[in-house]
């Protein structure tokens, strides 16, 4: 999916999340992946940010993209805010702190997704983000605090691609289509998230399955889900149900088939497909058809049938 633009964000708003992050403009751009002029005339209105930008500027600054684009959390039902984090040792007092602590959180969120949890040390989580292992275990007391927060991490990245992507999308069956294709793992980025997705619900399971803060942590994609079905079913185009049960059975879908991606079983196309397909079946009324996309139309027409029906 190709990033769109969405509203405008303050570019005071903007300045004061770069400068609370204790990094210079030029910093912030280049952490970003970004030319600074592309920062500056962004900051000065010159052009729009994209989706993806907004998002980078919402990791490398710490500040939510709801925030930056002056949206109060709760006031548009995209995504179910996430809370605020809780970390096990000592919180940050200053932003030079602010900004460190998040560098150790996203260098284990890296180490952790690239080579799992039992084979990242402390001394590696430090070395990645340029710090002592004293400095990590300071705001870290323990390892497992470290993928506890790389999870909250992948909390935050999934809430900030929903308001980046979804706010202002009307359309009810293309922002179901939209949440669910973000939330997949399409590309080396998404893969990654998920991979601290799959470890999680590994640990849990091997728990016993007695983890309270990843069934709220889970609650809330659910009803991400959930309040986007029910927003079909009000403008008629999703068909009539339970909306609880709707959206059970397509997290379970959803869930299944990313874990098949992840694994080889399948490839990141099939899952689109399959995604699309159940929700034609089992989610639009069948007037109603899905957003067409790239992948519809590269797909292969065998010469002796004709052009399949869409979905087919």
């Amino acid at each position: 999916m190709s990033s769109t633009t969405t509203g405008r964000p303050s570019a005071d708003r903007m300045r004061r999340a770069i400068r609370a992050s204790g990094r210079s403009q030029r910093q912030v751009a280049a952490e970003m992946g970004i030319d600074e002029t592309k920062l500056s005339k962004s900051l000065s209105g010159q052009r729009r940010f994209t989706d993806d930008e907004l998002v980078a500027l919402a990791r490398v600054t710490g500040v939510a993209v709801s925030a930056l684009v002056g949206s109060a959390p709760g006031a548009d039902p995209v995504s179910v805010t996430p809370p605020d984090a809780d970390p096990a040792g000592a919180s940050p007092a200053t932003p030079e702190q602010a900004r460190r602590r998040r560098e150790i959180v996203e260098a284990a969120w890296g180490l952790f997704a690239q080579t799992g949890f039992e084979a990242v040390r402390v001394s590696d989580i430090a070395a990645a983000a340029g710090v002592s292992s004293a400095t990590v275990h300071y705001y870290f007391p323990t390892k497992p605090d470290l993928f506890a927060m790389a999870l909250n991490h992948s909390v935050k990245l999934a809430y900030d691609r929903q308001i980046a992507r979804l706010t202002g999308v009307d359309d009810p069956v293309e922002r179901l289509w939209r949440l669910l294709d973000m939330q997949s793992p399409h590309g080396e980025a998404g893969r990654l998230d998920w991979s601290i997705w799959l470890q999680s619900w590994n640990r849990v399971a091997l728990k016993g399955g007695q983890d309270v803060e990843y069934v709220e942590i889970y609650r809330r994609w659910f009803e991400t889900v959930r309040a986007a079905v029910a927003a079909g079913q009000q403008a008629g185009v999703f068909h009539s149900g339970p909306s609880e049960e709707l959206t059970g059975e397509l997290t379970a879908l959803v869930d299944g088939l990313g874990v098949q991606v992840l694994t080889g079983v399948i490839t990141e196309e099939t899952m689109r497909r399959r995604v699309r397909d159940h929700l034609r079946r089992r989610i639009l009324r069948p007037e109603v058809d899905l957003p067409t996309t790239d992948l519809d139309r590269e797909r292969p027409v065998p010469s002796s049938q004709g052009s399949p029906p869409v979905g087919a």
